[in-house]
Formats: C-alpha cells, sequence, structure tokens
C-alpha cells in the first residue's frame, strides 16, 4: 500500500519535480474517501450512542488501527514525532469540542461552513508563504477545492445564536488547520507512531470528561461496534493522510482530503436516502475537478 520509509526530500519552488504533487493529491484523495465513509459511519453511532462516549469509542479504537500501520510500514518510534502527535491530539479535542460547542450554539449552516473552509485555507496559506508556489493548474484547483468544501457543507438553515455559532465554527476550523500543519512537520521516518498518540491524548481528553461529570465513558455495545468500524474507514483514510503529509506538500493533500465531504453527502444519499441540493452538486463536480486539476498540474 505504502511505498517504502526513506528520508524526507522536499523541493520547493521550480525545483519540485511534479510527481510530488501527484503523490501528495492521490494520497489525500484516497484519504478522503476513507475519512468520509468513517465520518458517514460515526455520525450514525453517534446518533445511537451520544456524540461524547460515541467518540470515545472511535477514537480507542483508532489506537489500535494505528498502531498496526505503523508496524506493519516499519514506522520507527521518535520522541520527537510521537510527541507532536500527541500535542495534535489536544488540538484535534480542542478543535472537536469548539465544533460541538458550535453545534449547540445555531445550526450546521452557521457552524460549518467557517470550519470546513478555513481548516483548508490555512494550511494553503502557510503552504503558499513558505514559498511552495505550484504551476497556475495547481493552484486553480487548490483554489476550486476550497469553494466545493464551501458549497457541500453550507446549509441555508440559519437560526440560533449566529454570533457564538460563527465564533466556534472559526475556532474549529484554526484548530483542525493548525493540526494539519502539525502533522506536517512528521518525520517520514515516524511513520505512524505520531498518530497512535494523537488517538490516544483525544481519547484520554474525552474519557477524562466523561467520567469527571459522571457520565459513562463508552456507548451501548450495538453504537460501540458502528464506531469501531468507523474508526477502522477513518483510521485508514488517516494514514494515506500522514504518508502524504510526509512525503509530499502540505496544501495539495490537504485540500485532497478535505472533499472527505463529498464522499459524506454521497454516502448519505446512497445509505440514508438524504436529499442532495442543486449546490451541493456543484460542490460535488467542484471536488472530482479540483482533484484532478491537482494531479495534472
Amino acid at each position: 500500500m505504502f511505498p517504502a520509509a526513506g528520508a524526507r526530500e522536499r523541493l520547493r519552488g521550480d525545483d519540485r519535480p511534479h510527481h510530488h504533487l501527484t503523490v501528495s493529491a492521490i494520497y489525500g484523495a484516497v484519504a478522503s474517501v476513507g475519512i468520509g465513509v468513517g465520518d458517514h459511519i460515526t455520525r450514525g453511532a453517534a446518533e445511537q450512542g451520544g456524540i461524547r462516549r460515541t467518540l470515545s469509542g472511535f477514537f480507542f479504537i483508532g489506537i489500535p488501527v494505528a498502531a498496526a500501520g505503523a508496524i506493519a510500514f516499519g514506522s520507527e518510534w521518535r520522541a520527537d514525532d510521537v510527541i507532536l502527535g500527541c500535542l495534535t491530539g489536544v488540538v484535534a479535542a480542542a478543535g472537536l469540542g469548539a465544533l460541538y460547542m458550535g453545534y449547540s450554539s445555531a445550526t450546521a449552516g452557521v457552524v460549518g461552513p467557517p470550519a470546513a473552509v478555513v481548516s483548508v485555507a490555512l494550511p494553503v496559506v502557510v503552504d503558499f508563504a513558505g514559498g511552495s508556489v505550484p504551476s497556475s493548474v495547481v493552484v486553480a484547483g487548490i483554489v476550486l477545492g476550497v469553494m466545493s468544501v464551501l458549497l457541500i457543507s453550507f446549509n441555508p438553515h440559519m437560526y440560533g445564536n449566529l454570533r457564538r455559532g460563527l465564533s466556534f465554527g472559526l475556532l474549529a476550523g484554526v484548530c483542525y488547520g493548525c493540526m494539519y500543519i502539525m502533522l506536517d512537520r512528521l518525520s517520514a521516518e515516524g511513520g505512524f507512531w505520531p498518530i497512535v498518540g494523537q488517538r490516544g491524548v483525544a481519547f484520554a481528553i474525552l474519557a477524562a470528561i466523561s467520567i469527571g461529570g459522571g457520565d459513562r465513558v463508552f456507548p451501548e455495545s450495538r453504537a460501540f461496534r458502528t464506531a469501531a468500524l468507523g474508526a477502522v474507514w477513518t483510521g485508514i483514510g488517516a494514514l494515506f493522510f500522514v504518508y502524504g503529509l510526509q512525503h509530499g506538500d502540505l496544501a495539495p493533500v490537504t485540500v485532497a482530503g478535505s472533499q472527505y465531504a463529498a464522499v459524506t453527502v454521497v454516502c448519505g444519499m446512497v445509505f440514508r436516502g438524504e436529499r442532495l441540493r442543486w449546490w451541493q452538486a456543484i460542490g460535488l463536480s467542484g471536488a472530482v475537478s479540483a482533484v484532478a486539476l491537482i494531479v495534472v498540474g
């Protein structure tokens, strides 16, 4: 599935080989499938067992999934990488908390779009500021990808505390964007052990909140099994995402990987009978076109 891990080499600007962008986009696109399917399954588990309990089960199962990947592909245990991975677990838990605080304040139409767009746009800006400016075709694909995420996540039903919901949505986007930037700093040799740390820390935080509030850590068995399946799909997608960051470029991987929202929408149509709105159809077409432009650019 993955080439053998080796020294990480990145070339910037005109010196960067085209295959770096292609590898980045392909691994990001494959990651989006796993994460999108996992997101769809986990959402169903949350409806059965509650959000916090389901996410606790999700992160708990994510630990052995990431560990299996690390062992299977010869990852090295590097303390600096594992520490950074653990820090991303804190950021991930904070972003998740902000996201659901936003959902408790306003509708998804208020919270979702800013969270989605900022989480993608922030890594792109950082990558470009660092001198990683690709061809105009790739830039067009990245811009189209960001706009596609906005269209797919947009919901016209907006009510509740709009300012509070928008603020938490922006905060969640910043947290996830920072997490992607931090993951981009991982060495190729460290492989997937940092993700083991990330899942472990995120689970510990959620478990501590549940125990502190006198609540159960995990949902009932049926919801736990569903969350576990979602964790496997998402975990595989996350490994592709991290590998793309370790061996490719931040902006293309993030943009291609963020198209998981399109996969989630398709799963909702196929398995839940959800209606596809016209702007989401445009977003789905844009998502496919964006990945294609990044690959061929």
